[in-house]
């Protein structure tokens, strides 16, 4: 965005409400911050096992009233919360929403009232797909009227594609460090260790399943939890703990398969960092993505982990039936698909589009 808004008279400041949170073990290279931004202080405590922030500095710094037009990012916090009353009548103001139906817990009640009057302070709606859409119209039907406009999550191509794709002319030499056999799919579960991510139900399923081999990428507080029942049902899982980037796409360059069981998730990464990587995919149908990330039978599938256990199981056997040349021929069409729906330049340019027509509007 830093690179393409300017061409488009668009400046570019980014108002952080924490660098980040206290459960998250990433790194953050220093140089990936070439714009303009600033991370305010705050109160951040942890509200229904979420960690909320709230940030005085920088809603005063929004009734500074020095710009044209704010974007919120999304109702997780009493500072989103609060954000859109902070904002100028004059300023144009974009609520942006990942979230999704099977994804939010409060639909009725306060919480009902909350999202109803956060959003029809927005002149406009960005989104990430149909989901969300559907989402802001449920808790503010009136939405209908206004403009949505289209973001997806975007990632690094430089990593996830090219990296990857470099990385991937020595498969053989991966997978061999990974101690897989020629024969053998790798499967691949990136993820935190809780419990909305599906994880425990999905690996019971593989019970039985042969010629492949689940890595899983992450921690967090199940770690024990699975490690017994794939100890106790001597599982063909493989739990790999956190790792950062860098080792996170040798993975995807040895993989045959990506998998995400969540049970509920309103937009995730990752699974745009596999078909950017070239994998095909198995993911619940309860993702805020779903639609835009898998092309059913193309290059992927999809099944509901909470309503159809059944189907669940028969894909995995069906998948562990495929060769990995199947695999690989649908990972390419996953490359088409991200081409498709996510190429940075071509999303950005399109949302610098839309932005400047907000701005012009009465």
């Amino acid at each position: 965005m830093a690179e393409i808004l300017p061409a488009y008279g668009i400046e570019l400041e980014v108002m952080y409400m924490a660098k980040i949170e206290p459960n998250r073990n990433w790194v953050i290279p220093g140089n990936s911050f070439n714009y303009k931004y600033k991370i305010y202080r705050g109160i951040h405590p942890v509200i229904g096992g979420f960690f909320a922030h709230f940030n005085p500095g920088l809603l005063f710094r929004l009734l500074k009233n020095d710009y044209d037009i704010a974007v919120v990012g999304g109702m997780a916090s009493p500072t989103h919360w609060l954000a859109p009353f902070f904002i100028g009548g004059n300023k144009k103001q974009i609520m942006s929403i990942e979230s999704n139906l099977y994804s939010v817990k409060r639909k009725k009640g306060v919480g009902f009232i909350l999202k109803n009057n956060i959003l029809q302070r927005a002149n406009a709606y960005q989104v990430t797909g149909n989901p969300q859409i559907e989402y802001i119209k449920y808790f503010y039907p009136q939405a209908s009227s206004k403009r949505f406009i289209r973001l997806p999550n975007l990632i690094d191509e430089d990593v996830f594609a090219h990296k990857v794709e470099n990385l991937k002319k020595n498969k053989a030499f991966l997978r061999q460090k990974f101690g897989i056999e020629n024969n053998t799919q790798m499967w691949l579960l990136p993820a935190r260790l809780i419990s909305i991510k599906g994880i425990m139900p999905f690996i019971k399923l593989l019970e039985g399943v042969k010629g492949v081999k689940l890595f899983l990428l992450g921690d967090g507080e199940l770690t024990q939890k699975i490690e017994g029942i794939i100890i106790e049902r001597k599982l063909p899982v493989v739990m790999v703990g956190f790792v950062q980037q860098e080792q996170v796409i040798e993975y995807y360059a040895a993989a045959d398969l990506f998998v995400l069981p969540s049970l509920k998730d309103p937009s995730p990464l990752s699974p745009i960092e596999a078909i950017a990587a070239g994998l095909p995919l198995l993911v619940s149908s309860r993702i805020g993505n779903l639609e835009d990330v898998v092309q059913t039978n193309v290059n992927g599938w999809h099944y509901d982990p909470v309503k159809e256990i059944q189907k669940g199981k028969d894909l995995l056997l069906a998948i562990a039936n495929k060769s990995r040349e199947d695999l690989h021929q649908m990972g390419k069409k996953s490359q088409y698909r991200y081409e498709e729906k996510f190429n940075t330049e071509k999303c950005i340019r399109e949302y610098a589009k839309n932005l400047k027509q907000i701005v012009n509007e009465e």
